[in-house]
């Protein structure tokens, strides 16, 4: 005689219930497996055999643990079934840990649903002296029962998708603003929420270094813009901000000190952004004990109301997991303490590369250089990109960039990333270069013009579009801590990060020298030599014993008798803010202004007219 109790009929409905769930999976699987892996931000799976027979064994595995729907007559069933759900919840939580996709929570969360109110109710069961009562004849169930059951185990399935991953991206259909704010997948793993980034500078105003928020670090702001020029914003699950190219890949320039707005350049040198400040200001906010959600909670509800849920996924979830992420970013950074600052305009492209992505060991070597110009690409000779040439594809110039703003391969991989990243080297190839604004003096240019061709034309082409040419160490003479940083097992190693995707990267190499690169928009390009030591055209001309031993970075008035922006000054004033620029010191390791002695020893009437024929490039 079939006997139960109340606590076996529960367990069989919960086990009923578990079946259905994994089954409309398992079909969803089987027809759309594509789908489901989209959905879900799952890795690729090739061929989708694999994820059909996942989902086929699904199936068996449910058809094998039906007995255990009446636990009081299979009991070993039961058990079986309980275990495979605990287990499940350890491996999707490992998964999920070593660094995959927050959608393998879903799974896990599903099985310690199911495994943790079986075995409950299980134990309950099968306790000694528990009274049993004759089960009922076969029959439907209550037809609420098959109605209400998984509509309440479906609604936080919901809710996690609909707060957690559901998707709403942005697109610009004009090639111009996507490359200013279109996301290149940075938001998935390196996004932070955008309403706590919106209200950490008014939370924190002492660790920028002046008034004026986020514009104090020197980001391009377009006016009635929500966000500065090379940030995104994209609602996954919640509205998180990321980076693009354009964050460092933009120039401005102003013609005097009383112009309140600039002159925005697309695809520059970022001159007045001070990236290492941005990310220090979110390392010394999450380091602040203030970092909390009853301090950030209110400032963020003086401009956005907050729903009951979003509140509480803020208060215990996102609030906690933003601290937690940039105490752990700073903690990878913390090597650029013991190296020379960045400062405006520069970044170290390739130490975060080795050290962060690559997890080679750590070493001494400095790599902070000038961000370079993207102005042209197209026109630019094929084979050597970045400083010292160490890759030959621009395809690969412009994953490995996205890699490491943020996208890991597994994002870079998606349709839409691989689709946004197209369109931004679409719009680099045919992006010009900016023209010189002011005015020419047209004579000395056609003085300038043979005298260019005699000293600089051989390594930068006669009309300033580069060479691929490397030019050794021993000849260019400038510093080389920016060169020795990158390493043949770097090279290796990153050649072999994207394995097995379809647009793996494969032409990165190792260099000794620095390439000959396009002059063109020289004049907007300023300072100069890889690393930034040199604040102008005119001192570039000069014996490094009468180049500037220091100067600062930053400013974005020209200075247009010297070829450059004007670096005497520690401040600037920009739309009624005073900003404080970087002091660059040439005398720091891997600051070094010596070497590329072309042109030092011309009369000065040369240099003049070579000056003014440079500014046509």
């Amino acid at each position: 005689m079939n006997m139960e109790n109340k606590y076996s009929r529960w367990f069989g409905r919960m086990m009923w219930a578990g079946i259905i769930v994994n089954g409309c999976i398992a079909v969803l699987a089987l027809w759309k497996p594509l789908w489901v892996i989209a959905q879900l931000d799952l890795p690729p799976a090739t061929p989708l055999v694999w994820p059909r027979f996942s989902a086929l064994l699904l199936f068996e595995l449910y058809v094998l643990y039906m007995p255990a729907t009446q636990p009081l007559r299979f009991p070993r069933s039961a058990v079986l079934s309980v275990v495979p759900r605990i287990t499940g919840v350890v491996f999707f939580l490992l998964i999920y840990l070593s660094g995959h996709p927050p959608s393998y929570l879903i799974f896990a969360l599903n099985d310690l649903f199911f495994g943790l109110s079986q075995a409950i109710l299980l134990y309950l069961a099968t306790q000694p002296g528990r009274r049993a009562v004759r089960a009922p004849q076969a029959g439907l169930r209550p037809f609420y029962m098959w109605i209400l059951l998984p509509l309440l185990l479906l609604l936080p399935g919901y809710g996690a998708w609909f707060y957690l991953l559901r998707e709403r991206p942005v697109r610009y259909e004009a090639a111009e603003d996507h490359f200013k704010y279109g996301s290149i997948g940075t938001e998935f793993e390196q996004g932070i929420p955008y309403w706590i980034w919106f209200v950490l500078p008014r939370v924190f105003p002492e660790k920028l270094p002046a008034a004026g928020g986020y514009t104090s670090l020197g980001v391009v702001w377009e006016e009635s813009r929500e966000l500065p020029i090379g940030f995104t914003k994209q609602t996954i699950g919640f509205p998180r901000v990321g980076l693009n190219c354009a964050v460092c890949h933009i120039s401005s320039y102003r013609k005097s000190a009383s112009d309140s707005l600039p002159t925005v350049v697309l695809g520059g040198t970022g001159q007045t952004f001070d990236a290492q400040g941005y990310l220090r200001f979110l390392f010394a906010c999450a380091s602040d004990s203030r970092f909390t959600p009853d301090i950030l909670l209110p400032e963020i509800e003086r401009g956005y109301s907050l729903s009951f849920l979003e509140r509480q996924l803020y208060r215990y979830l996102l609030i906690p997991l933003t601290r937690s992420a940039l105490l752990e970013q700073k903690a990878s950074f913390a090597w650029t303490d013991a190296r020379p600052a960045w400062g405006h305009g520069r970044v170290d492209p390739f130490n975060p590369v080795k050290f962060g992505i690559l997890e080679l060991p750590m070493d001494r070597t400095i790599g902070n250089s000038d961000v370079m110009p993207l102005w042209g690409m197209k026109d630019r000779p094929a084979g050597a990109y970045h400083w010292d040439g160490l890759n030959s594809a621009v395809k690969e110039v412009v994953i490995s960039s996205a890699i490491a703003d943020g996208s890991p391969p597994k994002v870079i991989n998606r349709p839409d990333v691989q689709e946004a990243l197209r369109r931004v080297r679409a719009f680099i190839d045919e992006l010009p270069a900016p023209k010189y604004p002011f005015v020419i003096n047209e004579t000395l240019k056609a003085r300038g013009k043979p005298i260019y061709e005699a000293h600089c034309a051989s390594c930068h082409g006669n009309e300033g579009q580069g060479t691929a040419r490397i030019i050794p160490i021993e000849e260019i003479g400038t510093d080389a801590h920016r060169m020795d940083s990158w390493s043949e097992q770097a090279a290796v190693d990153f050649n072999h990060y994207t394995a097995g995707y379809a647009w793996q990267l494969g032409a990165f190499r190792k260099e000794l020298g620095y390439l000959a690169t396009p002059l063109k928009g020289l004049w907007l390009r300023a300072p100069y030599l890889h690393n930034g030591s040199v604040p102008t055209l005119k001192d570039l001309l000069e014996p490094v014993a009468n180049r500037p031993l220091s100067f600062y970075r930053g400013n974005d008035v020209y200075d247009t008798d010297n070829v450059g922006f004007v670096s005497n000054l520690p401040q600037v004033v920009r739309n009624g803010l005073t900003q404080p620029l970087s002091r660059y010191d040439t005398m720091l390791p891997g600051n070094g202004n010596q070497g590329h002695l072309y042109g030092v020893n011309l009369a000065p009437e040369a240099k003049r007219a070579l000056l003014e024929f440079m500014k046509s490039l």
